[in-house]
């Protein structure tokens, strides 16, 4: 089976958590892959500590604004790494479907697919995708840089509704 291929410009919320290094985030996402930029309007609970940041990664210039919404404060600095597409590996391989929901119901279920993937420069990949449009639900990656992050994406919506959305905060000139 061909790995599907998810859209490239999209909305939605997502749920991050870090049990390990007990944090959680929750956040607004806006992901242009097309342009290699995400936008990340979050809050951050970590152990009994709650922030609110607002994170714009640019690819193309290879910068990214890091603004603390309580403080106001903004670090301009350099990408950490690559732009990692929220797409199927094309080398990934299909593990099967899954019904998240009831799938014996209309409308009560969502199907899956299954797909996990590694590589040297990338690391392991684990990633849960509906089957119809091909939205990521689930993206998992590890290596032993950064370790294991696990993503879920809710409230998924296509395109952008604000044009602006990657241009840098004003704090942040």
């Amino acid at each position: 089976l061909v790995p599907c291929t998810a859209p490239s410009v999209w909305e939605a919320r997502v749920s991050r958590t870090d049990p390990k290094k007990q944090y959680s985030v929750r956040a607004k996402f806006s992901y242009d892959a097309a342009n290699r930029r995400v936008r990340i309007i979050d809050q951050v609970n970590l152990q009994k500590e709650t922030d609110f940041f607002d994170v714009l990664y640019l690819f193309d210039t290879g910068t990214e604004y890091y603004l603390n919404l309580k403080t106001k404060e903004c670090e301009k600095k350099e990408l950490p790494g690559p732009f990692r597409p929220l797409q199927v590996p094309p080398n990934a391989t299909f593990l099967g479907e899954e019904y998240i929901g009831i799938g014996g119901v209309p409308g009560a279920g969502v199907l899956t697919e299954l797909w996990e993937a590694e590589s040297k420069e990338e690391g392991k990949f684990f990633g849960v995708y509906t089957v119809e449009g091909c939205i990521p639900i689930q993206v998992e990656r590890y290596s032993n840089s950064s370790g294991l992050e696990t993503t879920y994406f809710f409230d998924v919506t296509a395109g952008i509704s604000d044009p602006n959305v990657f241009v840098p905060p004003k704090e942040c000139n």
